[in-house]
Parts: structure tokens; sequence; C-alpha cells
């Protein structure tokens, strides 16, 4: 997908990315331009790579797929995410990690709010800062955060 797709609907990417992954083990977009819902419950065992700045929901309800993002993104990356593996080179909004029950988060960069709120289980790895909370309500997974950490850690954790 190239430049002209670049004011397409989240719906279409994914609706485009379902259809090409049918018959191809990976896909590649680019001049994603903050469209939120991109890469949402994508067939496992296939490798997405994506250009740009993605919007809220990156990568959520991942089910076994690898995810590259080159670029930033919105809130909620990984959302309820329980298998597979997302690495965003870049930064990230709140709520990275949310609801996460297995699989693979790497943040190459910070993220602008919370970060693995509700985690059930997998892994989250920051290499920058988290400028708000930590592990907030957590009960399982492991959390990796190579910066700083300028709100609460674990408040709430069983």
């Amino acid at each position: 997908m190239g430049d002209s797709e670049s004011s397409w609907s989240s719906t279409v990417i994914n609706e485009q990315l379902r259809k090409r992954l049918e018959s191809h083990k990976s896909a590649k977009v680019t001049n994603l331009d903050s469209q939120p819902c991109i890469a949402v419950n994508m067939p496992s065992g296939k490798n997405l790579t994506f250009d740009g700045e993605a919007g809220d929901n990156f990568g959520g309800l991942n089910n076994g797929t690898n995810i590259v993002l080159n670029g930033d993104t919105g809130r909620f990356v990984g959302n309820g995410m329980c298998k597979g593996e997302i690495i965003v080179n870049g930064n990230c909004d709140d709520g990275v990690g949310h609801c996460l029950s297995g699989g693979t988060v790497v943040i190459q960069g910070s993220v602008e709010g919370n970060a693995g709120p509700s985690m059930k289980g997998g892994d989250l790895i920051i290499s920058g800062n988290v400028q708000g909370d930590l592990a907030i309500c957590m009960s399982g997974g492991n959390l990796i955060v190579c910066g700083d950490v300028r709100g609460d850690i674990g408040r709430m954790m069983s």
C-alpha cells in the first residue's frame, strides 16, 4: 500500500491487510496518518510492518501476529493482547499494555502516560521513560523500564 492510500480509513486498511494475509505471510503499510484501531485482531502467525504514525488502539486484541511500527502511536497499544509481539520504534501515549495477558510489547521510546495498567500476563519492555503510573492494578506479567517512571509504581497490584 503506497502513497495513494494515505487517507484510507482504519476499516479499509484492516480489510486490505486481512485480504493480503489470506495468501501471504507478511504485509507492509506505509504513510499511516494517525488512524485509530490499525492492526486490531489480525490473523496469528503473520508479520506486519507499518511506517508512519498510528492512532489509538494500535495492535489491539493481538492473538499471535508479529507487528512492527516505525513511528509513534496513540493510546492503548496492545490493548487486550494475549499472544504475539508488537514493537514500536517510537513513542506512545497513555495505556500501553492495558489488559495484556500474553505476548510481548516493546516500546523503543517513551510512554507519555500510564503503562501496564491491569496487566494479567505477558511482557512489556520500555526503553525510555514512563511519564505516568506503572503497573496499576497489575496481577501478572513482567515489566521492564530502562528510563525513569514519573508516577506511582504498582498501586493496587494483586
